[in-house]
């Protein structure tokens, strides 16, 4: 091979090699975000009202974080209480009855059941499950009127908790508690912020980081082989 065909096939290579740059320099390939069986373009919004969370599909990657809940202003003669279907408090009427200050939707058993509804104690009928423990192992839970046993899980009963507390068990009901580095937010640690009022990351994005960079490097690699292909 004479250099002169050496030089032409050179100039061939070339040529084709800038003609596939200036193809990636125009390809926008965009990398969406696939969960729960669900297709998102990158930057678009979502909400999950089952998680109470906002996302956001950012180059590939899900990220989420719990609907934040200002804590609600109620007047004197209401208390906030959570409804099913939403995810912050609301202010509801509360319930005077024998001395005691219940709300929405607490119960309270003397020889009948009776149920705070729109700022009336109202008679109610409820059977009571069978529970499988002796009488001296049996509690009465706050706000109820049937028993259960001793130990039992109330934060499986689906507690909302804010993104920086989480659910606990105590011994007749269910209480959210702020996490470690967190203080609560007027007196209700249903809601949260950073002791200081600086902001703070919470552990669970911590720890996904490292996995989520390395799924963004695999994803960013993968869109610039299909623009060259």
């Amino acid at each position: 091979m004479d250099l002169q065909e050496l030089l032409a096939k050179m100039t061939l290579k070339l040529n084709y090699a800038e003609s596939r740059l200036t193809h990636l320099e125009g390809c926008h390939c965009e990398r969406t975000c696939s969960t729960n069986g669900l297709v998102y373009r990158d930057k678009e919004l979502w909400v999950e009202p089952e998680n109470c969370r906002n996302c956001v599909c950012k180059n590939g990657v899900v990220e989420c974080r719990r609907v934040f809940c200002p804590p609600p202003n109620c007047s004197d003669n209401m208390l906030p209480v959570h409804v099913d279907g939403t995810c912050c408090k609301t202010c509801r009427p509360q319930c005077a009855y024998l001395g005691q200050t219940f709300s929405e939707g607490q119960r309270f058993l003397s020889r009948t059941c009776k149920e705070c509804k729109n700022g009336l104690m109202v008679k109610i009928t409820e059977t009571c499950p069978e529970i499988n423990c002796t009488i001296g192992e049996q509690i009465l839970p706050e706000g109820r009127c049937c028993n259960v046993c001793r130990g039992y899980d109330f934060c499986a009963e689906g507690l909302i908790c804010g993104e920086n507390s989480e659910c606990k068990n105590r011994n007749t009901k269910a209480e959210c508690e702020c996490k470690s580095g967190y203080a609560s937010i007027h007196g209700d640690s249903t809601y949260c912020e950073g002791v200081g009022g600086l902001p703070k990351l919470p552990q669970e994005h911590i720890e996904d980081s490292s996995k989520r960079s390395q799924k963004n490097s695999e994803q960013h690699l993968t869109a610039e082989l299909t623009c060259l292909s």
